[in-house]
């Protein structure tokens, strides 16, 4: 990551910052968070007997786009903090804002095409097709917030807003390792249930999280009006008059905490924890059924069991 961020001017300056390799003195820093998906390619490259090195163009080009992504959702969402730090917009202003997601996602095109030859070109191809992917899913989440959406429109948003980038960390190791079609099909099955059950999971936490374990306090994404899976399922489940108050609630701005505990409270009446906890179980046990398809090793196997219940089971 470094090396591809490599330079001198104000806005590389400005995304080392932003992905957290430097602070705001240009110290380094190790601030980089998860590295989730970049770990993911590195992980699939490896089981499937790529070397490490011939798999860090695809890993750091998807960590670029990931990062791309979340400078402007930052601006599309007028957050101002990321991470414990200002997000780019916050500390440059939206239009060099875009401009550094922008060029972010340039310079991952061309890490990842360093890969060369055929290899390059599927990587990049791969990388064209999620990132577009996840741009459609992120309009049809702004699209939610001036409606609310049905528990299948929901899921079919995250398959693309979060699913994408996740489901191709799985393609880029098998690209990378040179896997057949078949097994490339397998690995982003397996990316699929993975990205709903992480992304149902931190939506329940958005909800009923502990904030000391986790930094959410319980009704965070209710204050924010965040359209996630409780309230797709709330609003499918409620009677007239609880959606009509739904609707009021989600109109409002700021969220009164009152309205809070009501919401918090009408969505643990008609079962929506317990549904939503249900689909986290679902799409772990699909993701555990891919995983006995691949040709991976045992040792591996476990390791990805432990990573996905870790992910999709974080501390509520």
């Amino acid at each position: 990551m470094a090396e591809a961020l490599r330079g001198d001017t104000p806005l590389l300056r400005e995304l080392r910052v932003h992905v957290g390799l430097e602070d705001e003195g240009g110290r380094a820093i190790d601030g980089m968070g998860k590295l989730l998906r970049p770990s993911l390619v590195l992980f699939v490259a490896d089981e499937l007997g790529a070397p490490t090195a011939e798999a860090l163009p695809a890993a750091v080009g998807l960590e670029l786009v990931h990062n791309f992504s979340l400078v402007h959702d930052d601006i599309q969402d007028q957050d101002r903090t990321r991470r414990g730090r200002p997000t780019v917009w916050a500390r440059c202003g939206i239009p060099e804002a875009i401009n550094a997601g922008d060029l972010l996602h340039a310079i991952a095109t061309i890490v990842v095409l360093r890969a060369g030859g055929e290899a390059g070109a599927a990587l990049a191809a791969a990388l064209a097709g999620a990132t577009a992917e996840m741009i459609e899913g992120q309009s049809l989440d702004l699209a939610f917030e001036k409606r609310s959406a049905t528990v299948d429109e929901y899921v079919r948003m995250i398959d693309q807003k979060t699913g994408a980038l996740l489901r191709c960390a799985f393609e880029l190791g098998g690209i990378v390792a040179g896997a057949d079609a078949k097994v490339r099909g397998r690995l982003a099955s397996l990316g699929r249930a993975v990205g709903r059950a992480f992304q149902i999971q931190d939506d329940l936490l958005g909800v009923w999280g502990d904030g000391d374990t986790i930094g959410k306090p319980r009704g965070s994404d209710v204050r924010r009006r965040k359209k996630s899976f409780p309230v797709a399922a709330v609003f499918s489940r409620a009677a007239a008059a609880d959606r009509a108050r739904l609707e009021a609630i989600y109109a409002s701005e700021p969220v009164s905490e009152p309205d809070v505990r009501w919401v918090i409270g009408t969505m643990e009446r008609l079962g929506v924890r317990d549904e939503g906890a249900a689909k986290v179980r679902e799409y772990l046990a699909e993701a555990d059924a891919g995983l006995e398809s691949l040709p991976l090793s045992s040792k591996g196997k476990n390791e990805a069991r432990s990573l996905f219940g870790y992910l999709a089971g974080r501390e509520r």
